[in-house]
């Protein structure tokens, strides 16, 4: 029972974890079947294995001067489900990638990638992701710029935005690339009396002439920095630096060694021994023999005389 019951709990308590991812739209399906509705022509949108940023597949979103769709030049995908609409009170969490093909053109006029539009029928959304010339920024009704970084295209970027609802106290929280550059910042995120939907893909001023590409993946939406983006929210602990090495002993210096003995130096008691570099010494005692032995052939000497 107890080799059944572990399975059982790891289940439940990954099922648990993942609870409050309210919606993907990630295009893992390897279609646009997650997203409610196309605005726009759906062979301009198309499903991809390269590039990707996660899983197999990402979004291709091309766009043409005269691609007109709902009044204006676009190829976009909508959730506008009535559970996933953005209402007064609020509190959610996205996050995705979006890269800008190499050739992306960058006229100094505006290109929406992802926008929360408005129920309204005028005006413009009150949060979209837009380009405007070599510039990439966040506004609030297409005027007030929140936040902007430059165009940087055939790289993968990575947004993770923090939205709490509200036509009077709203905030956002945005991190870029992995870093976090926007904290709590105030600003209205609804038109009074209004709700907002989610739209991805490119909707751009009908002036601009030449081929729009951009991909999109990997979007989600939950209830915390967690259910979108688990990296950040718990990041991997930095590595160990591990034990320091002690200093190995300085080369340079020699540990006191007691002398030997000189190898060219007899310990022996004796009148004659060798002295370093191989000199002779004649001990006193020696003379005195010598002197005597040398007195005692003279004395033969005359006695043959």
């Amino acid at each position: 029972m107890r080799l059944l019951a572990l399975p059982v709990l790891v289940v439940a308590v990954a099922s648990s974890a993942s609870a409050n991812v309210l919606w993907r739209g990630d295009y893992e399906t390897g279609d646009l079947s997650q997203w409610a509705g196309v605005e726009g022509l759906t062979s301009r949108l198309t499903i991809v294995q390269s590039p990707v940023r996660q899983g197999k597949y990402a979004l291709r979103t091309e766009l043409h001067q005269g691609d007109f769709a709902n009044s204006g030049t676009r190829n976009e995908v909508e959730n506008s489900s009535a559970q996933y609409n953005e209402v007064e009170g609020n509190d959610k969490w996205y996050a995705w990638s979006t890269m800008f093909a190499s050739d992306f053109p960058a006229p100094k006029t505006w290109q929406v990638f992802t926008q929360w539009h408005h129920s309204g029928l005028t005006g413009s959304p009150p949060l979209e992701f837009d380009v405007l010339g070599e510039t990439i920024q966040l506004a609030h009704n297409g005027g007030t710029i929140l936040w902007r970084t430059p165009l940087v295209r055939g790289v993968w970027h990575d947004f993770v935005v923090h939205v709490f609802w509200s036509s009077t106290n709203g905030y956002v929280d945005l991190y870029y690339d992995g870093t976090k550059v926007l904290d709590h910042q105030a600003t209205p995120t609804l038109n009074s009396g209004q709700y907002t939907y989610l739209k991805q893909g490119l909707y751009r001023d009908a002036s601009i002439a030449d081929v729009g590409v951009v991909y999109h993946d990997g979007m989600v939406m939950g209830t915390t920095l967690a259910d979108v983006a688990p990296a950040l929210a718990n990041p991997p602990p930095a590595p160990d630096a591990g034990t320091p090495e002690l200093p190995a002993p300085d080369a340079g210096t020699n540990s006191p060694v007691t002398p030997s003995p000189d190898a060219g130096v007899s310990l022996k008691s004796s009148s004659v021994y060798m002295l370093p570099g191989g000199c002779s010494h004649i001990s006193p005692g020696s003379v005195a023999v010598l002197g005597l032995f040398a007195g005692a052939l003279l004395v033969l000497r005359r006695r043959r005389d």
